[in-house]
This record gives structure tokens, sequence and C-alpha cells, in this order.
């Protein structure tokens, strides 16, 4: 009796270290690596040469009071 009370106290143990080992990874190791590959995945993604920062201006929409009282 005693050498399963063994036992089954090392498996317990063994599955903490594991489970621990894990949150360390994923609260670590994770984030980091999502965050670098991607940021490259993302920029590999844009089409840099659809845009026309020569052209771009800021949209001025007029003001009317016309449009506001007739709602």
């Amino acid at each position: 009796m005693k050498k399963k009370e063994k036992k089954d106290r090392f498996g317990k143990l063994e599955w903490f270290i594991v489970g621990s080992i894990l949150t360390v990874v994923g609260f670590l190791v994770i984030p980091s690596l999502i965050q670098k590959y991607g940021n490259k995945a993302y920029k590999k993604s844009l089409n840099i040469d659809d845009i026309d920062f020569d052209e771009m201006e800021p949209e001025i929409v007029p003001f009317d009071n016309e449009t506001k009282e007739n709602k």
C-alpha cells in the first residue's frame, strides 16, 4: 500500500511540474514569439506599392445646417 501512495504522490508532483513549466512557457515565451513573427508576417502581407502618399489629403466635409435641420 505504501508503494501505491508513493507512486500517487510522485505522479501528482510530476503533473504539477509539467503544468508549471507549461504555464511559464505560455506566459513568457509564446507571447514574445507571437509578437516577433506576427509583426514580420504582417509587414510581408502589406502591399506598399499600392499606397500613394503624395495624393493623400485629409477629407474635409463641410458642415451644413440644412441637412441637420431636415432630420
